[in-house]
C-alpha cells in the first residue's frame, strides 16, 4: 500500500526499493525503462473487500480507499458507462486466459508482441481514455468489474457513504445491460472500440454469481446451466478456469499458460459464496469438499487439475490458503453468509 500515490492509484506490482533490471523492464508495465519502483498497471480492485474482511480501518485508511475508488472511476471508466477498463491482460489477474487471445492477438501476454503492447501504453502515458479511443486492445472485463462492484459495496458499509452503493448499483446494472448474453446464459467481456462481447466461456463469465445485486434469475441460470453442469464446470476437485467444453480447455501443467482450465482456490471461494447466496448449500458443500480434497492431496499449490486434484505451479501458494475459508465461501451478502435452514 505504501507504493500507492496520493491521487489513489495503487500499482499492480511494487518493486520493494529496487527497480527491475534493464533486461526485464520492457516486460514490466512501468512508466519508463529505469528508476521505477512500481508498475503503472492496476490489480484486480479488491482492496475495500480485504479491509472489510480484516477489520480495523482507521479514518486515514478509509480516506485512502475512497481515493483509490475515485481514481478507478475517473481514470479507468473513460466512456462513463460504469464499467472500468483494463489495458493489459494481467490487470485482471487472468494473464493468459484464452478469452484474451482474439482481443490481443500477437500482443497477448504470453507472446513476444506483449513488449510492444507495454511500449504502446508507455507512449500513451497509460491513459485509458487515449488507448480506448485509438486502439482495440483493451477490455471491459467481467471479473474486474465484479471485483469493482464488490469493493464499492464494501466501501459503502465501511464508510456509511451511500455514494458508493450508487456506484456499485451502476456497475451491476451495466454488467446486466451490456455483458449479459441471453442466448448463452453467461456474462462476457466487452472488447475494443466496438465493445463486442467475447463469447468464450471462462470462470470470469460465472463471477457475477458473487453479486447479490445481479437479478436472481440470471444468477440461477449461470449456476444451473453452467457452474453445476457436469460437462462444463462441475469437476470433482474445483471449478475449471475454462469450460470443459471449450477447445482451449487445457488443465494440466504449463509453465506459461496457467488460466486455461486449471482450478484455482480463489475461484472456488467466490463460487461457494455465490451458491450459498442462492440457497444451494448442498452444492456449495460438495464444491468446497472437492477443493479441500485437492489441498489435502497436493498441499497449498498455485492451481490444481480439476479432474485429478494434482497440484501444479508454485508450492505454499497464498491464494490456496483460502481453502481455510471455503466452508462458507465469499460472503456474497456482505458479512458472512448464513447457512439456510
Amino acid at each position: 500500500m505504501r507504493a500507492g500515490r496520493p491521487d489513489g492509484f495503487v500499482p499492480h506490482t511494487a518493486f520493494w526499493n529496487a527497480s527491475p533490471l534493464w533486461r526485464r523492464a520492457p516486460l514490466y508495465a512501468t512508466a519508463s525503462y529505469r528508476g521505477d519502483t512500481g508498475t503503472e498497471s492496476i490489480q484486480t480492485p479488491l482492496l475495500p473487500v480485504a479491509w472489510e474482511r480484516v477489520g480495523g480501518a482507521t479514518p486515514d485508511d478509509l480516506a485512502f480507499l475512497e481515493a483509490h475508488a475515485r481514481w478507478l472511476i475517473r481514470e479507468r471508466d473513460p466512456d462513463g458507462d460504469g464499467l472500468i477498463t483494463i489495458l493489459l491482460p494481467d490487470e485482471s489477474g487472468l494473464d493468459d486466459s484464452p478469452k484474451y487471445d482474439a482481443v490481443y492477438g500477437r500482443l497477448a501476454h504470453w507472446k513476444p508482441g506483449y513488449a510492444r503492447l507495454v511500449q504502446r501504453c508507455r507512449r500513451a502515458r497509460w491513459s485509458a481514455a487515449t488507448l480506448a479511443r485509438t486502439t482495440d486492445e483493451h477490455v471491459e472485463d467481467v471479473l474486474v468489474n465484479v471485483a469493482h462492484a464488490l469493493s464499492l459495496r464494501s466501501l459503502a458499509r465501511l464508510t456509511g457513504n451511500a455514494e458508493w452503493d450508487e456506484h456499485a448499483a451502476r456497475t451491476e446494472a451495466a454488467l446486466v445491460e451490456r455483458c449479459w448474453n441471453e442466448r448463452r446464459g453467461l456474462f462476457f467481456d466487452l472488447a475494443g472500440r466496438s465493445e463486442t462481447q467475447v463469447e468464450l466461456s471462462t470462470w470470469s463469465s460465472l463471477a457475477p454469481l458473487a453479486l447479490v445485486g445481479i437479478p436472481r434469475e440470471l444468477r440461477e441460470r449461470v449456476a444451473n446451466e453452467h457452474l453445476l453442469h457436469r460437462r462444463r464446470y462441475w469437476a470433482r476437485f474445483g471449478v475449471p478456469s475454462v469450460s470443459m467444453e471449450e477447445p482451449s480447455f487445457r488443465p494440466g501443467f504449463n509453465a506459461y499458460r496457467t488460466w486455461r482450465g486449471a482450478a484455482w482456490m480463489n475461484t472456488n471461494w467466490l463460487m461457494v459464496g455465490g451458491l450459498r447466496a442462492l440457497g444451494a448449500d448442498d452444492e456449495a458443500d460438495t464444491l468446497a469438499a472437492g477443493a479441500l480434497a485437492a489441498v489435502e492431496r497436493s498441499g497449498y499449490r498455485e492451481y490444481y487439475h480439476p479432474r485429478t486434484g494434482s497440484g501444479h505451479g508454485e508450492q505454499r501458494f497464498g491464494f490456496a490458503t483460502l481453502a481455510i475459508d471455503l466452508p462458507s465461501g465469499f460472503p456474497a451478502t456482505g458479512g458472512r453468509v448464513a447457512r439456510s435452514a
